[in-house]
């Protein structure tokens, strides 16, 4: 049988639990949120680079279709400088674009945006509910 100092020494183990229990979700809560926010601001500078990355591939497109009109006006010409010039300036561009994009895109991936924080919470739902259960 339970004497009294027992039930409370149970009923303050249990009030620590609750109290320690709702301590840590908070904890976890602000965590998410600062990651959430360090995301953002992740996902923000992916953005605007892919942005600068399609920019920089239209641009590019222009200078190599300027290239392909200055060699189809001139056929055979006799200073290939003014398109070479041109293409080589078009072929940097793109290249230099299409490597934006391919960074922004591993950064925009669903993994890279999930928070790590959501797996720390089920950790501490399952523990929670574990020793609540056990």
């Amino acid at each position: 049988m339970h004497t009294g100092k027992e039930d409370r020494t149970l009923s303050t183990l249990l009030n620590d639990l609750a109290r320690q229990t709702s301590d840590l979700i908070r904890q976890e809560t602000k965590l998410a949120i600062a990651e959430m926010s360090e995301r953002k601001s992740e996902t923000k500078r992916s953005l605007t680079a892919l942005a600068t990355g399609a920019g920089l591939l239209v641009v590019g497109l222009i200078y190599i279709l300027d290239a392909v009109v200055y060699g189809l006006a001139e056929l055979l010409p006799s200073d290939y400088s003014p398109w070479l010039a041109a293409l080589i300036v078009g072929i940097l561009t793109s290249v230099i674009g299409y490597m934006f994009i391919t960074m922004s895109k591993s950064n925009l991936a669903p993994e890279n945006l999930a928070p790590r924080t959501a797996d720390s919470l089920q950790r501490d739902k399952n523990m929670v509910e574990e020793k609540l259960n056990g």
